[in-house]
């Protein structure tokens, strides 16, 4: 409270000062009754189920909620009650604007509208009605769902804290008799019996009611017991520092909740600054920033993170822990002069933004003329692997990356895509994994939480059941570098099972599908080529598609004939203008991508077929183009299947081929093995040299006279 004080009249801050001036002087303005007859829905709800494009929120037009996109108007329910559960969520977090901003300014205006709210609640909340259907989540009483009551009194704590010198001792008993009191009483008899992003927010608001309360039993029920806060960080954390989810948006997500709390207890015998998992999930992050300034979508991904995003959490950071990768983490999101080394590409993904965050007025640290040591840089331009998180991140000096995924499986929100990639030049998406939309959007639950709409394995059709990936291999050579990863589906369950609940309706995969299967895959990445081999060992009859969901357009003059056939076990609302050839030994593609061109030469071990088709991008307003490579299914009682891709990007022109190393097109099949080759270009420049040794595992990879050999792990 001192800092803010201080960096509040501090030059320094101006523009953080005068933002939070403004969102309190807005949340002064709103002149909305609360009432007792409050009833919230699902926030989800809010969009338009025509793109994927949330409504637009007006205070002065509660029953009218027009898409900003296609200008089309819904009214009725859900969007009313959605609407009354955005209003009181801007309520709460403009009461903790409003304190904060009265702390500084004494502003008695402000000062009275805070109490009002709050007494309005107190009045009130307790008669509300329990309620809420949404899938998958508990019920609430001023809202549909717990986590979002969570959300909403969290905001309300701080503010609460903030405002408790304004209020009388007769009106601090009401507020915490009508409003606080009911409220964690209702929390702790929803809270969750699993490790869960929710269960995180709920445990945290029930720490600080019972902090705020005085009361050490509440404030323990909260903290401490099976699946209580710090159970959540001591088992929901993985050991290198990533939330058990696999996605970064959820890591933060769950983590903001958590630091609300520490912020509240600071100082305190309930301090947990020193928790040592609270430092790692804060270095976790660092090492997966891409060479662009993002962080990979992945899973339950609905919106987009850079660096400049991520500041208001490196503020806090810096301020406690003074590590100066934080430090320089802000300094690259304010655009205040960390230096690229020369040759890589440049951040592209992201503009600088103001340091004008609420968590900057509070814990701002002196960022200019401090050591600049360069460790955030070299982070987000190297390869970084951890086969606890199943993350892998290769770069090259041309700024391509690659992001791997061999994780374990993380529950409800982690989608079934084990050995699935992503691929981008710099800020130019090539085959990525595009997160997904909204929960209440349809594509959601029909497209992106499938097997299919990701750049992986997949089976008959169906979705891979859970289960949890291997990284086998990682090896840094001359040229770049390249990993092994595997999926095995044989039994014998998944890490985090049985500290989760996974109701029926999210468990749409096929277990007879993948019983018995063995996947492993190998990714090398040079500064001119990603190798891509996947090798499938499957029982009899499994119908192989390997796909690749591209954020571009072929260009191919070759006749595709129409396909009307089903592409997947999934609605074909999903799939459209669906073609289909025959893959020939060996295929060169070009795909134009927003810039640039991606070069793809593949070849498969056995016969099959190349099918695309338009499929939902995020948002689902727009599509990509999906390559589907497929092995039909055979009567064979068990087979391994070699799929190899190759890819190049350039920004105009060129071409891949892959061929035998005599120079027929596709593989050698010769007593000594298989050989291929990769050249690009007219004059075909080699590339790559693959070969392997009859009836042996051991490849042996030759880039432009360096070499490698790498050997499938059993």
């Amino acid at each position: 409270m001192k800092k803010l004080l201080r960096n509040a009249s501090d030059p320094a801050y101006r523009q953080a000062w005068e933002q939070l001036a403004g969102r309190a002087r807005a949340a002064l303005a709103v002149e909305y009754p609360i009432s007792e007859q409050e009833r919230g829905d699902w926030a989800h709800y809010y969009y338009c189920s025509d793109d994927g494009t949330r409504l637009r929120f007006d205070w002065r037009r509660p029953g009218l909620h027009e898409c900003p996109v296609c200008a089309k108007k819904w009214s009725g329910e859900p969007y009313d009650g959605a609407w009354v559960t955005l209003a009181h969520s801007q309520l709460g977090s403009g009461m903790k604007d409003l304190a904060v901003y009265t702390l500084v300014a004494q502003d008695p205006a402000a000062a009275a509208r805070l109490r009002e709210v709050l007494l309005a609640y107190a009045k009130h909340y307790s008669g509300y009605e329990v309620h809420g259907n949404i899938p998958y989540n508990g019920p609430g009483k001023l809202f549909a769902q717990t986590l979002d009551e969570a959300h909403w009194i969290i905001d309300l704590c701080c503010a609460y804290r903030l405002m408790e010198s304004h209020l009388t001792s007769e009106e601090k008993r009401s507020i915490q008799s009508g409003l606080l009191r009911p409220c964690v009483a209702f929390l702790i008899s929803r809270k969750e019996r699993q490790l869960h992003n929710h269960a995180m927010l709920i445990t945290s608001a029930i720490s600080m009611l019972g902090f705020l309360l005085d009361d050490e039993t509440i404030h323990r029920s909260g903290l401490e017991g099976a699946y209580g806060l710090l159970d959540q960080l001591e088992r929901g954390v993985l050991d290198d520092g990533l939330w058990y989810e696999g996605s970064f948006q959820y890591h933060f997500y769950g983590c903001h909740s958590l630091l609300q709390y520490c912020i509240l207890v600071e100082g305190t015998q309930w301090d947990l600054l020193d928790f040592p998992v609270l430092k790692r999930m804060f270095d976790l992050p660092l090492s997966y920033i891409l060479p662009d300034g993002t962080l990979p979508n992945l899973n339950d991904a609905s919106y987009g993170m850079s660096v400049a995003s991520l500041a208001p959490y490196y503020e806090m950071a810096y301020a406690w822990y003074k590590d100066p990768r934080y430090g320089e983490l802000l300094r690259l999101a304010y655009g205040r002069g960390i230096e690229r080394p020369a040759g890589q590409m440049q951040l592209a993904a992201f503009d600088p933004v103001e340091r004008d965050s609420i968590e900057a007025l509070w814990f701002g640290e002196e960022l200019d003329g401090g050591p600049v040591t360069g460790a955030l840089t070299k982070l987000m331009l190297s390869d970084y692997t951890s086969a606890i998180s199943g993350l892998t991140k290769l770069v090259n000096r041309s700024g391509w990356h690659l992001l791997a995924k061999h994780s374990t499986f993380g529950g409800e929100h982690d989608h079934m895509d084990r050995l699935g990639l992503s691929f981008s030049a710099g800020s130019v998406p090539l085959f990525i994994d595009p997160g997904t939309t909204a929960y209440g959007v349809p594509a959601h639950y029909g497209w992106f939480k499938h097997t299919y709409s990701h750049n992986t394995i997949c089976l008959n059709g169906k979705d891979q059941p859970p289960g949890d990936g291997r990284l086998l291999q990682y090896r840094q050579e001359p040229w770049g570098a390249w990993i092994e990863a595997a999926m095995d589906w044989r039994g014998g369950g998944y890490r985090m099972q049985g500290s989760m609940i996974l109701p029926p309706e999210m468990c749409p995969w096929d277990e007879q599908a993948y019983y018995g299967v063995s996947v492993r895959r190998v990714n090398a990445l040079t500064d001119r080529l990603l190798l891509d081999i996947v090798k499938a060992t499957v029982p009899a009859e499994r119908e192989i598609d390997l796909l690749y969901h591209m954020s571009g357009g072929l260009e191919d003059n070759r006749p595709w004939q129409s396909c009307d056939a089903p592409l997947s076990a999934l609605s074909q609302e999903w799939l459209h203008e669906k073609q289909i050839k025959r893959h020939e030994s060996a295929e060169s593609l070009v795909w134009r991508m927003k810039e640039g061109r991606l070069l793809q030469a593949s070849w498969c071990s056995e016969p099959s077929e190349m099918m695309t088709a338009r499929t939902p991008d995020n948002p689902p307003s727009g599509s990509r183009q999906t390559l589907i490579h497929r092995v039909p299914g055979s009567a064979a009682a068990e087979r391994e299947v070699l799929f190899i891709h190759a890819f190049g990007y350039e920004a105009d022109g060129g071409a891949l081929s892959i061929s035998g190393a005599s120079g027929e097109s596709g593989a050698v099949e010769a007593a000594e093995g298989l050989k291929l080759e990769v050249t690009s270009g007219e004059k075909g420049e080699l590339l790559l040299s693959l070969s392997q040794a009859k009836l042996k595992e051991t490849w042996s990879l030759e880039w432009i006279g360096d070499k490698a050999a790498f050997t499938f792990v059993r």
